[in-house]
């Protein structure tokens, strides 16, 4: 596939002692280049999503939870520079639709999402009583095809998802915001997300790459995201950073460990 985004340097900090020079300067990481899966690893507090929050500002990439906006961030944004394959259009060097999906904003979309099921339970019930129990009262039906003559109850049952658990609507959510052709940015997709869930996620961004001319950056600690073949991962719990194979990591010898133990 091409690649949407090429490289992004970081401005030299070895002097700064404010966020996020302090961050950075023992990673010595001047120059990131990418491939089409691209996983920055590292525990808390190794910088991880704050790289993901630089470049995404920095691509102006479209993101519904802005996340840290501290004021030392801009300054160094400002300094940082990237290059693409080709601009998307004079206007914009990335694909239109390319996005930044924290962690935060899929949970937000779950509670927008249980939000609004209560309110379509609350108007079945004061207009229809009987659909209303047959629906969510009622088991065995609950599951099944209902029809009402009411278009807006109709659809609205159609697309009903409170039955569904956190982890489900997480990886919906996934679904339903990803767009072909983009450069996607992943901040700890595998929140919430089961061990099954997270190795759907792992095949579906493998598919999105493969077939719809996705590119994506995340960041994670999930061995089934740091396991795609091919992911280029950068250790940021190096000092410095540098490239390793996902067995190589510190967290994933733990899970060897721990069922070794077994």
């Amino acid at each position: 596939m091409k690649l949407h985004l090429k490289t992004f340097s970081l401005p030299e900090c070895d002097t700064q002692t404010v966020y996020p020079y302090n961050t950075f300067a023992p990673k010595l990481l001047r120059k990131i280049e990418f491939a089409p899966i691209t996983i920055f690893y590292g525990n808390n507090g190794s910088g991880k999503s704050t790289l993901l929050n630089v470049i995404a500002r920095k691509l102006n990439v479209e993101m519904l939870d802005r996340g840290n906006d501290a004021e030392s961030l801009q300054p160094f944004i400002n300094t940082c520079n990237y290059e693409v394959s080709v601009p998307f259009n004079e206007h914009c060097d990335i694909p239109e639709y390319s996005r930044f999906i924290r962690s935060e904003e899929v949970m937000h979309g779950i509670v927008r999402t249980r939000r609004h099921n209560e309110r379509v339970k609350q108007h079945i019930h004061k207009i229809n009583p009987e659909l209303y129990d047959r629906f969510f009262n009622n088991s065995e039906s609950n599951a099944g095809y209902v029809w009402s003559h009411d278009r807006w109850i109709y659809n609205a049952l159609a697309k009903f998802k409170e039955l569904r658990s956190n982890g489900e609507l997480a990886f919906d959510y996934f679904q339903d915001n990803i767009v072909e052709n983009t450069l996607v940015l992943l901040d700890e997709p595998e929140n919430s997300l089961s061990p099954k869930l997270q190795k759907e996620l792992a095949k579906m961004i493998e598919d999105y790459v493969r077939f719809f001319n996705c590119q994506f950056i995340i960041a994670t600690h999930s061995p089934f995201l740091l396991a795609i073949p091919h992911a280029l991962i950068y250790d940021l719990d190096q000092t410095p950073s540098k490239v390793r194979a996902w067995d190589e990591l510190e967290n994933i010898k733990l899970y060897r460990e721990l069922f070794q133990k077994k």
